[in-house]
């Protein structure tokens, strides 16, 4: 009987773990690729097209891709938040499950600017990037 338990509870464990581990690396370069693509549509709509400044993550997000909603769709598990500044843009990539932070991309460089899941800690889904900072353009 004790076995069994032993079992069971290392089952549920394991389990446990597999739920609460960090996504794939491969997953997680796929996206950062995806991601890229995505931020330098939102960084052309907030420069040149001048989208309402009252405009919401997910208005902005369709108005971006409408010229190809095939971008947004390596994220339809996932959820996608953009926030502006002026002229400067930056989307962040977040597990809906975790609600951590996984990739933070700025629209002003050309490299995908923090892979967040990385972190030895997760973070919460809050953007970090100072684009005062990064942005120098």
């Amino acid at each position: 009987m004790k076995y069994s338990t032993w079992v069971w509870g290392a089952l549920a464990t394991l389990m446990l773990a597999g739920c609460a581990s960090r996504p794939s690396e491969n997953e997680m370069n796929h996206l950062a690729s995806s991601l890229t693509k995505v931020t330098a549509a939102v960084d052309a709509t907030v420069r040149y097209r001048h989208p309402p400044e009252d405009m919401d993550s997910v208005e902005l997000l369709r108005s971006a891709t409408e010229h190809d909603s095939s971008l947004l769709q390596p994220f339809s598990s996932y959820t996608l938040l953009v926030r502006r500044e002026g002229r400067q843009s930056v989307v962040l990539l977040c597990d809906p499950r975790t609600d951590a932070a996984l990739l933070e991309d700025s629209g002003c460089t050309p490299h995908l600017d923090a892979h967040r899941w990385q972190s030895p800690i997760l973070e919460q889904c809050e953007f970090s990037l100072d684009l005062g900072k990064i942005c120098t353009r």
